[in-house]
């Protein structure tokens, strides 16, 4: 089961990719905090916001921005190429 310590440096990794800024808020990833507060969720902005920028996987790069900060890359590695995936198959179905 993947899991996050919750620090939210691919966060403010991604945000300096998009924006030369380190700001979590316009970030393609999220942290969130869970429900009953043991641990958190990642989640990938797959719609743009205001402010969000939509995850594109760093397809450009070797290693996405996120991935190659992060302490727990592993886990952080298969919820990017499940969500690369689905949006694949998204994209194919239309």
């Amino acid at each position: 089961m993947p899991s996050c310590g919750g620090c939210k440096t691919c966060a403010i990794a991604c945000s300096f990719k998009h924006t030369g800024e380190f700001n979590p808020a316009v970030s393609s990833i999220k942290i969130l905090e869970k429900e009953d507060g043991l641990g958190f969720y990642v989640c990938l902005v797959d719609q743009t916001g205001t402010e969000d920028f939509v995850c594109d996987g760093c397809i450009e790069m070797d290693e996405p921005t996120c991935v190659q900060f992060c302490e727990k890359s592993d886990d952080l590695k298969n919820i990017l190429n499940e969500y690369v995936n689905e949006t694949r198959l998204k994209k194919e179905c239309k």
